[in-house]
């Protein structure tokens, strides 16, 4: 099977100037402040005016947010050394300085697409990448929403650069940055630490530690512990219950495996029942990932083995929605690279990968989960069976070590 060079570019051209035209309709209640960006400029400013410490106070906070959005947040859930970084922003009215962390974010995605084009064979490979960076609405979500999940990508797309060039533990140092997003960068480390990736995780421990020190710095040990009872009230499925009742967040929006057991699950099956199952699945997830990390032996596994942790961190964390759903382009970049080396892949599985691939950069998908169903938990679905095709063929190929050096990435192979 052979996907056509033109095909691929007109239909992320296409993906990608409908994504710019749906973020665009919103931009006058974006610049009123109606999205996630105004907690993050409010908080770094309670940083900068000395009210660090009641950075967790909820209506310290929202009398912040207040002088420039009239929408009451939910209490901030951010590690409190992630402020810093929006320090300057503060030093801006909020409009430009809204701007000016979108425009910054896209020179991360543009960061992103540097680090993998050495993974691509040819000369355009920086342009392809980045139009499919593009291309794939969650990533649009995430500008539109000035989330910071872009940034964690980029952590994740730059610890797993250093990785592929034998910089472990620089590369463990590296994702503890992201810190600021628990959720997905502690599973992950988790799934190195049983994966025994050692190197890697003598790296994050000191990043760790200081990740936290700068936090302890920032609001003292009293501001920590604020964070800590918030994380605690915040980390029981029963929460989600109180997102949707007090803040009017549907858990169902979730991308997570807890998203999608929230909106398929009947409301008359009890608690116990629906906590067992999502502890049960996130169990299984990471010790399957983690698997995959300590079996992996030659360098284009250890690749693929890393997209597969990071998809399967991102589909089973307990509190994400579709902003985060945009680190998932990581590894459908890299198993896009390798796909080709595949050996075994028959002609129904080059299909089904065509398909899975459709339908995750499919814009007018997104649109229909958030705007008719109000259940982007579905989109865990496609992204599932896509990590089971790319385990099943990836890891058992007797050529995948190939595709690391001779990759053709706009070609599938036939039987």
């Amino acid at each position: 099977m052979r996907i056509d060079r033109r095909v691929l570019y007109s239909f992320m051209i296409i993906m990608t100037v409908m994504n710019a035209v749906v973020c665009s309709i919103p931009w006058k209640e974006i610049m009123a402040g109606k999205n996630d960006f105004p907690p993050l400029y409010a908080s770094a400013q309670m940083v900068r005016e000395g009210q660090a410490s009641r950075i967790y106070d909820l209506e310290v906070e929202n009398r912040y947010i207040h002088r420039i959005s009239d929408v009451t947040r939910p209490p901030n859930n951010h590690l409190p050394y992630e402020n810093l970084i929006f320090i300057p922003f503060t030093y801006l009215q909020f409009r430009p300085a809204h701007i000016c962390w979108t425009l910054l974010s896209i020179a991360m995605l543009a960061l992103v697409a540097l680090m993998m084009r050495d993974m691509w064979p040819d000369t355009a490979s920086f342009g392809l990448t980045l139009l499919t960076i593009l291309a794939f609405f969650p990533v649009w979500y995430c500008l539109l929403q000035g989330q910071d999940s872009i940034l964690l990508l980029l952590l994740f797309a730059l610890s797993f650069w250093l990785c592929r060039r034998g910089y472990d533990e620089l590369a463990g140092f590296v994702l503890a940055m992201g810190l600021f997003r628990p959720q997905l960068v502690l599973p992950f480390a988790f799934v190195m630490f049983l994966g025994r990736k050692w190197k890697f995780v003598r790296g994050f421990v000191p990043g760790a530690i200081v990740v936290v020190g700068l936090s302890t710095w920032v609001v003292s040990l009293h501001g920590m512990a604020e964070y800590a009872r918030i994380l605690l009230s915040q980390g029981t499925q029963g929460s989600a219950s109180t997102l949707l009742e007090q803040w009017h967040i549907q858990p169902s929006m979730m991308t997570t495996l807890r998203g999608f057991l929230w909106m398929s699950l009947p409301s008359s099956m009890p608690g116990i029942v629906q906590t067992f199952m999502l502890l049960a699945g996130t169990s299984f997830g990471l010790l399957w990932a983690a698997s995959g990390i300590r079996n992996a032996k030659d360098g284009t596994t250890v690749d693929l083995t890393f997209a597969l942790a990071v998809a399967m961190v991102v589909l089973v964390s307990f509190h994400s929605f579709l902003h985060d759903f945009s680190v998932l382009i990581l590894p459908v970049l890299i198993v896009g690279n390798l796909v080709p080396g595949w050996a075994r892949l028959p002609p129904k599985g080059a299909y089904s990968i065509v398909l899975v691939g459709f339908l995750l950069f499919l814009t007018p998908l997104y649109l229909v989960v958030l705007l008719v169903t109000a259940k982007a938990g579905l989109l865990v679905l496609p992204a599932i069976g896509g990590l089971w095709m790319a385990h099943h063929w990836g890891t058992e190929s007797p050529h995948t070590a190939l595709a690391r050096r001779h990759p053709a990435p706009i070609s599938l192979p036939a039987a």
